[in-house]
């Protein structure tokens, strides 16, 4: 079950320094979070072009941070949405273009997230 309920209000915007745009589908469709490392986002450019962006994440990412964290954050964890959202903004203002095929697979974490999910509460 993931930790979060779906958004009540208008779906959280984060908006790039080069101007792209990330929504969550999920909040935009008023569901539950997705709780299988397959996160599905609008993103627009700033020339205000749509499209739909996967970013998956490997069971190596996975088991990496579930080892480092005790079994604290499991895949269901608020925690790889903000992970996923994240990486998705760097690759967007490092490229100023989408992930080829629309889909970013997530391999490995930056220093950052791995220091975030040692603090990284699940409440």
């Amino acid at each position: 079950m993931p930790e979060s309920s779906p958004a009540e209000r208008r779906p959280i915007e984060l908006v790039t320094e080069n101007g792209f745009s990330i929504v969550r589908v999920w909040e935009i469709s008023r569901v539950p979070p997705p709780d299988a490392g397959n996160y599905h986002f609008i993103v627009r450019n700033p020339q205000s072009l749509e499209r739909e962006i996967v970013v998956d994440l490997t069971g190596d990412v996975v088991v990496q941070i579930e080892l480092q964290t005790m079994g604290r954050i499991l895949l269901s964890s608020s925690f790889w949405i903000y992970c996923s959202e994240g990486q998705l903004a760097t690759y967007l203002w490092e490229h100023n273009n989408y992930p080829p095929g629309d889909q970013l697979r997530i391999n490995q974490l930056a220093p950052e997230d791995l220091m975030t999910a040692l603090r990284w509460q699940t409440t």
